[in-house]
């Protein structure tokens, strides 16, 4: 008809303009597409927004709702694509404006901290569950916050200075592409937590957090700074975490140390710190057998003036393991197995030092503790307990050691931490049993996926409350890939 337009795309099916608009990568060319006639518009958002669906799929791995195929599933699928791609691209760029969405406002700048939080839990949900692990399975979601990584400045505001308001947070770099306002900081440093792999990677360049104030908190007793904390013993102490990161990453990734560093470069690919490669789930994740690591320690004057903050006025230089041996810091590596249940065994003299098995406290609730970071599926949570057993070679002599491992509830919508408690010990030369009189207690919390651990060693025989002798430890599994 004269003067009529008609185009291409209008002639064929639907289906076959899905298929065209599934090679377009580029949202802005998806965009494009989608505006040259009503049909190129169907294939896009009619068709019950079955395309949305797909392409959802396509870039990103199935999250936990993904099953569900009732109702609007994929009206879902498209607004969480969208939700996706645009806090991936702009991160927390336009942090001060607030946008509605159903009824409710939101921070920007809290949306691309949960969208990074749904990314890393949904990571390797589509790994085959099966016995054959010739291929090395990459996550599409792991990959994008990685690429995320690159693009902004998210590790840069690790450990904000403490003067900084607990619910406000400012923090400007040169970047600047994610500068960080009203972000909530429990959150904020969870998702640094499951970053910790990124942050001991020499290829990145990643702000250094005040050391002599880790060094204070990593060599803090259990009393000044525990592990856990909230009304049930059962919330991790994001900071305590974030504060042990820092000072490892400080000796591994800083050459002008002289310390971890060289040992720590010298150190094969597969045989550093590195990401999980299993679906993030509640409850025990499968232990590692192979395990490398580092402990810290300081005369105990020394640890006096740490913990008195004189570190803050001239710098005190830590030991480590192995220094004994060969003049400089080097890594530790330690085999755990699994113990199974008709095997367990559990000295008292051990337990009454770790307290592995007693069922977690319950006190009356403080107004700091009135937004716990475990809210959700608490009452539902079961203390499982799983004993396993180790054996390395400390300094000039083989050890033992017995451990427990626990799950933890979800902390702040992650799943897949644990607590960790392991009595180090030795062989009595005479009776061939154990030398009591010569104990390591370790206590730390296994990061989600089960790769890292971070905690505190002490000595049972040697002070209790503020006097207590002790000091970090860190622990990354180095077993193949799967």
């Amino acid at each position: 008809m004269a003067g009529q337009c008609s185009y291409p795309f209008d002639s064929v099916p639907i289906e076959t303009n899905q298929h065209i608009a599934s090679y377009l990568t580029g949202d802005s060319d998806l965009c494009n597409f989608r505006l040259i006639s009503q049909s190129t518009h169907d294939a896009v958002d009619a068709d019950n927004n079955s395309f949305w669906r797909r392409r959802f799929l396509a870039v990103f791995e199935t999250p936990m709702w993904g099953a569900n195929r009732s109702g609007d599933i994929n009206v879902k699928f498209k607004r969480e694509y969208q939700r996706r791609r645009r806090c991936l691209l702009f991160g927390a760029k336009y942090e001060a404006a607030v946008w509605k969405h159903e009824g409710k406002e939101i921070r920007k700048g809290t949306e691309a901290l949960e969208v990074l939080r749904e990314l890393l839990v949904d990571a390797f949900s589509d790994k085959p569950e099966s016995s054959d692990h010739s291929t090395v399975y990459e996550s599409v979601n792991l990959a994008a916050v990685l690429a995320f990584l690159n693009n902004h400045d998210l590790l840069q505001v690790v450990l904000p200075p403490k003067q900084t308001s607990p619910s406000r947070q400012r923090t400007r770099s040169s970047k600047s592409s994610l500068d960080i306002v009203c972000l909530p900081k429990q959150l904020l440093q969870t998702i640094h937590i499951l970053l910790a792999p990124a942050m001991f990677d020499l290829g990145r360049n990643v702000n250094q957090y005040s050391f002599s104030t880790s060094q204070q908190c990593v060599y803090g007793t259990s009393t000044e700074h525990p592990i856990f904390e909230g009304c049930n013993g059962l919330d991790v102490s994001t900071s305590w975490v974030l504060h042990h990161i820092n000072f490892w990453k400080f000796h591994m990734t800083r050459s002008a140390e002289c310390t971890l560093h060289d040992a720590f470069r010298d150190l094969p690919a597969d045989e550093k710190p590195r990401f999980w490669s299993r679906q993030l789930r509640q409850g025990r994740s499968t232990l590692g057998t192979h395990w490398k690591g580092s402990y810290a320690y300081l005369d105990r004057d020394l640890i006096a003036d740490v913990r008195a903050g004189r570190g803050n006025d001239s710098a005190i230089a830590d030991e480590f393991n192995g220094e004994a041996d060969s003049g400089a810091g080097c890594f530790q590596d330690l085999k755990l197995e699994l113990v199974s249940e008709d095997q367990r065994f559990s000295p008292a003299t051990f337990e009454a030092h770790v307290k592995a098995l007693a069922a977690p406290v319950s006190r009356a609730k403080t107004r700091a503790q009135q937004r716990s970071a475990t809210p959700e599926g608490l009452s539902a949570f079961k203390n499982q307990s799983f004993q396993f057993t180790g054996e390395g070679h400390d300094v000039a002599e083989d050890f033992c050691a017995q451990g427990w491992l626990n799950a933890l509830p979800a902390q702040h919508g992650v799943p897949g931490w644990q607590r960790m408690t392991m009595m180090k010990y030795y062989e009595d030369l005479v009776t061939g049993g154990v030398d009591y009189d010569s104990l390591w207690a370790y206590e730390g919390v296994v990061l989600p996926g089960g790769q890292i651990m971070l905690g505190r060693w002490w000595s049972p025989s040697d002070g209790v409350g503020s006097e207590q002798y002790s000091g970090p430890f860190i622990l990354w599994c180095v077993d193949g890939p799967e």
